[in-house]
C-alpha cells in the first residue's frame, strides 16, 4: 500500500520527539496569536527545535515545540505555521494537527486575529468563540491524503467545533470576567486583506467575523480527530480602514485576557480529555 508523504513524515517525527522525551500531550495549544504568555505558564516545561526533528517540514526549521504541564493537562505549544514556499504540500501548514494527535491529544486550542463583520454582533479587541466555520480559501490541507492511516477520506466536520470545550471555555470566561462571543467565521486565504466586497459576501453567507489561513488547521482537526476550540482576538471592524500596524496594537491589548483564558481552559481540561479518550480510543 503507498503511504502518504504526510505519513512518513509525521511517523518519523513523532519517533524523533519520544526519543527526545518530550511527553505526550492531551492538548494540541497553537496560537497564531503569538506564544509569549502560554509558554511562561507552562510547568516543567521543555523546548525542541523543530531543526532536531526528523521529519519536520523545512518550513518549520526555524520554530520550536513547547511541552509540559497546565494544571492536570500534558501540553504541546507550537508556533502558528509558517506562510510556506512553492512546492510545500498542502498539509504542511496543519502539520502539528496530525502530528499532536498521533502522540496522543484530543484536543485543539487555536488562537487568531480577525475581523468583525457586523459591529452589531461584535467589537474591536472583544474575543470570539468560532460556532462553525466556512472554507473560502479555495483549497483544503487534506489534498493528496486519500491514502492515509491518520484520517479518514472523508471526515466529518460538523462536530469539529466541541460543544464540550466550548462550555468550559464560557465557564472559564464568566468566572475570570471576560466577555466571549460566538460567531460563524469565514476562513480566508490571505495574505492581503479583504476589499469591502469581499467582507460583505462573507456576511451575506452567514459569518460573522473573517480569520485568514484558518481552514487549515480546523479541517486537520477534522481528519485526525481533534476536537477544536477556536478563538479570535478582534482587531477591526469590517467598516473601518484600519493599518497592520493599528491590528497589531489592537491585538496586543487583547493577548492577556485570551493567554489567561487559554491558559485556565487548557488547565482545566482533564476531564474532557478523558471523556475523549474513551469515545475514540487510539
Amino acid at each position: 500500500m503507498t503511504v502518504s508523504s504526510m505519513d512518513e513524515a509525521v511517523t518519523q517525527a513523532l519517533g524523533a520527539v519520544r526519543s527526545a522525551g518530550t511527553p505526550d500531550p492531551d492538548l494540541l495549544l497553537f496560537p497564531a496569536t503569538g506564544t509569549t504568555g502560554l509558554i511562561e505558564a507552562l510547568e516543567s516545561g521543555v523546548k525542541l527545535e523543530f531543526a532536531d526533528v526528523a521529519g519536520a517540514p523545512d518550513a518549520y526549521r526555524d520554530l520550536a515545540l513547547y511541552a509540559g504541564s497546565l494544571g492536570s493537562s500534558s501540553v504541546w505549544i507550537i508556533e502558528d505555521a509558517p506562510n510556506g514556499r512553492a512546492g510545500d504540500a498542502a498539509w504542511t501548514r496543519a502539520f502539528p494537527v496530525w502530528l499532536a494527535a498521533a502522540a496522543g491529544a484530543r484536543f485543539l486550542i487555536h488562537t487568531s486575529a480577525g475581523t468583525a463583520l457586523d459591529e452589531e454582533v461584535t467589537r474591536p479587541e472583544s474575543i470570539v468563540r468560532a460556532t462553525d466555520h466556512i472554507n473560502l480559501s479555495g483549497t483544503t490541507p487534506l489534498l493528496g491524503l486519500g491514502k492515509s492511516r491518520f484520517g479518514p477520506l472523508f471526515p466529518d466536520q460538523t462536530r469539529v467545533h466541541d460543544e464540550k470545550l466550548a462550555e468550559l471555555a464560557r465557564s472559564v470566561a464568566q468566572s475570570e470576567g471576560i466577555e466571549l462571543q460566538a460567531a460563524v467565521v469565514a476562513c480566508t486565504i490571505g495574505p492581503a486583506l479583504s476589499t469591502p466586497a469581499e467582507m460583505g459576501s462573507y456576511r451575506l453567507a452567514g459569518a460573522g467575523i473573517a480569520v485568514q489561513r484558518l481552514s487549515d488547521p480546523l479541517i486537520a482537526s477534522a481528519h485526525a480527530g481533534l476536537g477544536v476550540l477556536s478563538l479570535t482576538a478582534i482587531t477591526d471592524l469590517a467598516s473601518e480602514q484600519l493599518g497592520i500596524a493599528d491590528m497589531v496594537l489592537r491585538a496586543s491589548r487583547v493577548a492577556p485576557s485570551l493567554d489567561r483564558l487559554v491558559t485556565r481552559i487548557a488547565a482545566e481540561a482533564g476531564a474532557l480529555v478523558a471523556v475523549r479518550r474513551e469515545e475514540t480510543p487510539a
